[in-house]
């Protein structure tokens, strides 16, 4: 009976003590529960402000690419890769000669415009020889005796003479004979805004809604014909014409770095290769005077041309820098990638704009990626420091430009400024941040994130130099060291920054709430009574009641309390930021003797009279 007792009590108790395991258990599961999600809230935060940063610095980029902000800068890098291309020596083209008239032909020959006669004894020394034909990129709409006959009879007996006209206005005329025997091209050209061709301008449609071919195009693909070459459009829209190994692709208004580009007629993005003395060249007078050779002209496209300063037929190239180059050499140019599309090398080539945008947005997120450490970073000296930062960003600047390059070379032309943009932003707002971090540090309190003693001071003692009623409390959480010794002290961390907290919400928005040191805290309230304060230090202690800090190792309180002290100056009140501290500490003393978990304010003036009329008793 009594062993049968004694297994009883014994099941009991170890049940008892099952519970009480497994009770302690759920507790701490509970509490680490509550860890994780405080911590999960935590970078839940942090993310939306990244992300809020990131979206803002990814939106401004974008809208303002779409409007056009970064046109300019992209045309300048380009010009820029146009004459790194083109730097290297290049041979001398051998499919094409440029016959100039200078100043000094103009001088020698005295006349200007040239003579119908000179131009149809030009074009018979030229055709003697077998060109493949013959561009004249000078306008002829009214005759210039003498030889006005002579030429006309030239022009009907030369199948190979190209001339020009103007179609966009103001628009000129061509000479009556070629256009009746429709051999005539447009000499219309595409200028940017800021005055360079970076564009030639193939076809176009004219007012009477015929299609008129440029010249350079239209000496090319008759030079290409008589090798059995013919252009083939690839699409119903008329964006994509194939030369044998080499496509054509049709400019759009938003192409490359342009934003609502004028895309009239059939354009293209010239890829400058080398500069115009890639060209063999001779002097109108050398041609006139019989000095041309059959190695010279046979089966060779000869343009004749204006290079005269005076004629003002001049345009700026992303390789020209200031100087201009002659409009006869800009044929020479676009006849030269036209020729050079049927090998494979193709005019500039850009990607639909989805692939520009995916191209931009993937090193805007790799920016964004390298300055998310930043952001994260809880001290100066965790994550990326500032150095670390600037390094990662240029060498990611870097690799946005020789990729761009790298591409270049392969005929594509994608954004450089725009990204490029976005490493600077992201540079810039890493520096801000860091700045603003060390300032942060500096002020505040980096466990609490509230202001520290050395902001206090100086707070404190510009507050005191106004005269104006001004409250001071000085708390502390009670029973701290057993919180620690019995909880650990990253659990004491958390406490007092629960307590801070607590703080922060029981006061005004106007109050200065800073860490004193240690688990002492310090409220700054100016324009305010003792009366005011009171009810301000109530509010407090309430804030942290609710918070429900368990504290086992507390003689006061189940939950952590704090004690305060309370002390304040009046406007004629003269009294140093020490003294006003040490009274409210005096104040603190007292609520801990007191039991803790209280309010005491103190009597300092009163104390002051009592020693004051006892001086004067004296």
């Amino acid at each position: 009976m009594c062993r049968a007792l004694i297994r009883l009590i014994c099941t009991h108790l170890y049940l008892n003590n099952c519970t009480w395991e497994l009770s302690r258990y759920r507790l701490l599961g509970i509490k680490q529960f509550i860890r994780m999600f405080s911590q999960l809230k935590y970078r839940i935060k942090k993310e939306h402000q990244i992300a809020a940063v990131s979206v803002s610095i990814a939106g401004a980029i974008f809208f303002a690419a779409t409007i056009g902000v970064f046109e300019p800068l992209e045309l300048g890098i380009l010009d820029q890769f146009f004459r790194v291309q083109s730097s290297a020596k290049r041979e001398v083209d051998d499919r094409i000669l440029v016959v100039t008239i200078g100043e000094e032909d103009i001088a020698q020959m005295n006349q200007w415009p040239i003579s119908d006669e000179n131009i149809a004894d030009l074009v018979q020394k030229i055709e003697k020889y077998g060109p493949a034909s013959i561009g004249l990129d000078l306008f002829r709409n009214l005759p210039v005796a003498p030889g006005t006959e002579s030429l006309i009879e030239v022009f009907k007996a030369t199948p190979s003479v190209i001339g020009i006209e103007r179609v966009v206005s103001p628009a000129v005329e061509p000479h009556q004979t070629l256009a009746a025997l429709n051999q005539t091209a447009s000499a219309d050209v595409v200028v940017d805004d800021d005055g360079k061709l970076r564009r030639a301008l193939l076809s176009l449609i004219a007012p009477n809604g015929d299609v008129k071919q440029g010249l350079a195009a239209r000496l090319a693909l008759d030079y290409l014909y008589q090798q059995g070459i013919e252009p083939e459009m690839l699409d119903d829209r008329g964006l994509l014409l194939r030369l044998e190994k080499g496509l054509i692709e049709r400019f759009e208004k938003n192409d490359g770095g342009y934003v609502q580009a004028d895309d009239g007629g059939f354009q293209v993005l010239m890829n400058y290769r080398g500069d115009h003395t890639q060209f063999e060249s001779v002097p109108i007078t050398e041609v006139l005077a019989g000095e041309l050779t059959d190695e010279m002209v046979r089966d060779r496209i000869v343009l004749v041309g204006s290079t005269a300063i005076s004629i003002n037929d001049l345009f700026y190239t992303p390789l020209t820098g200031e100087q201009q180059v002659a409009g006869v050499y800009i044929h020479a140019y676009v006849i030269k990638q036209l020729l050079d599309t049927v090998k494979g090398q193709m005019f500039l080539r850009t990607v639909p704009d989805y692939a520009e945008w995916l191209w931009t947005g993937f090193w805007v997120v790799a920016c964004i990626g390298i300055g998310r450490s930043m952001f994260q970073s809880k001290s100066i000296r965790s994550g990326v420091l500032a150095w670390q930062l600037l390094t990662r960003l240029l060498a990611l600047g870097s690799g946005i430009c020789i990729a761009g390059y790298a591409l270049f070379i392969a005929g594509w032309w994608l954004p450089i400024a725009l990204p490029m943009t976005a490493v600077g932003a992201t540079m810039a707002l890493g520096i801000s941040y860091q700045n603003q971090r060390l300032q942060s540090l500096a002020a505040f309190d980096e466990l609490t994130q509230i202001a520290n003693r050395r902001s206090f001071d100086q707070y404190l003692a510009e507050a005191l130099k106004e005269p104006t009623q001004l409250s001071l409390i000085l708390c502390d959480v009670d029973y701290f060291k057993p919180f620690n010794d019995l909880y650990g002290h990253p659990a004491g961390d958390r406490c007092l920054q629960q307590v801070a907290n607590a703080i922060r919400q029981g006061v005004r928005v106007a109050d200065l709430v800073a860490r004193y040191g240690g688990e002492e805290f310090v409220i700054v309230l100016p324009n305010t009574t003792s009366e005011v304060a009171v009810e301000v230090a109530g509010r407090i202690q309430q804030q942290l009641q609710q918070a429900r800090i368990l504290h086992e190792g507390s003689q006061v309180n189940t939950w952590v309390t704090i004690s305060c002290g309370l002390a304040s100056v009046g406007k004629n009140d003269s009294v140093s930021p020490l003294r006003l501290v040490q009274y409210a500490d005096q104040a603190l003393y007292e609520a801990k003797q007191a039991g803790r978990n209280r309010v005491v304010v103190s009597q300092w003036q009163t104390h002051d009279d009592q020693k004051a009329s006892a001086s004067e008793a004296a």
